[in-house]
């Protein structure tokens, strides 16, 4: 089964290596940029019809244009792909199109979303909710017992205590 993954920039790099350290088979970037032909030596796809025999991934930061892809593509099923140097509890449970990057650490009782950035080195702690496309930058710790709404974005190396509510949207 190939993957594609759905953008050409910086995300989509870090994406790419994710998906080789993982051995997946992918097949090209779909992006609608006629500037590049090629990232990281894989192709740049302009005009795509999504299968249901390939898998996708959504590698693009803006929570708004990652969301409006989600709705607007007719994929059924997007899989949750975790770099094998994250560590997460097996009583945590992930949607459909999170992406987790190395070093990262979720804790039991957590719930993240569908089409969440988990960056390098993000913690996690217990009893927290994720809700869908919202981006958790390099190096954030996210407390126990916190609420982070859809689509919010919390920048690298940002420390949020417990029992706190992260508004839908926020950055």
């Amino acid at each position: 089964m190939a993957i594609y993954v759905y953008g050409a920039t910086a995300q989509a790099k870090m994406t790419i290596d994710l998906l080789e350290r993982l051995h997946m088979d992918i097949a090209g970037c779909i992006d609608k940029s006629l500037l590049l032909n090629t990232i990281l030596d894989y192709p740049v796809i302009l005009n795509h019809i999504p299968s249901p025999n390939d898998s996708y991934v959504l590698a693009i930061r803006n929570v708004g244009l990652r969301k409006r892809m989600f709705e607007d593509l007719n994929i059924k099923q997007y899989p949750i792909f975790i770099h094998p140097e994250a560590c997460i509890s097996a009583h945590a449970d992930l949607e459909e199109g999170t992406v987790v990057f190395a070093h990262v650490m979720i804790g039991p009782d957590v719930q993240i979303g569908r089409q969440v950035l988990l960056d390098a080195g993000a913690i996690v702690h217990s009893n927290s909710v994720v809700e869908d496309f919202v981006n958790i930058g390099a190096n954030v710790s996210i407390g126990s017992n916190v609420l982070v709404g859809e689509g919010a974005e919390i920048g690298a190396n940002s420390v949020i205590g417990d029992e706190v509510t992260i508004e839908a949207y926020s950055m």
